[in-house]
């Protein structure tokens, strides 16, 4: 069995919080011209976010199974609803909040197997 702290999944999940913020930061980039100072410093933003979740990628595979980690990967997509939302004013359906809770749902299922 494999013991896993409270500290790792919060990583793990501000990990997460670096990529989607990365990818806010890649759309808002998106809306100026491709080479003025702004889209580049917000893509260089971007890229600097993603480098930085993927050296903590590391660390969090370190600590957790691959199967835990990748599974709770998908919750990104939920923080990529919730700032498509919040910053962009894009609309929420119901088809996109039952794939959340599915996704909700296998995460929790994922993790409980693991603490069996």
């Amino acid at each position: 069995m494999i013991v896993i702290k409270a500290n790792t999944y919060v990583l793990l999940y501000a990990n997460f919080l670096l990529l989607s913020l990365a990818s806010v930061l890649a759309k808002l980039a998106g809306n100026h011209g491709l080479m003025s100072i702004t889209a580049l410093t917000l893509y260089g933003s971007s890229f600097i976010l993603m480098g930085v979740y993927a050296v903590l990628w590391q660390v969090v595979l370190k600590r957790l199974p691959l199967t835990v980690a990748y599974t709770n990967k998908a919750v990104s997509i939920i923080l990529g609803m919730l700032w498509g939302a919040l910053l962009f004013n894009e609309t929420i359906s119901w088809r996109m909040v039952i794939g959340a809770m599915c996704i909700i749902l296998g995460v929790i299922l994922v993790v409980k197997n693991n603490e069996s």
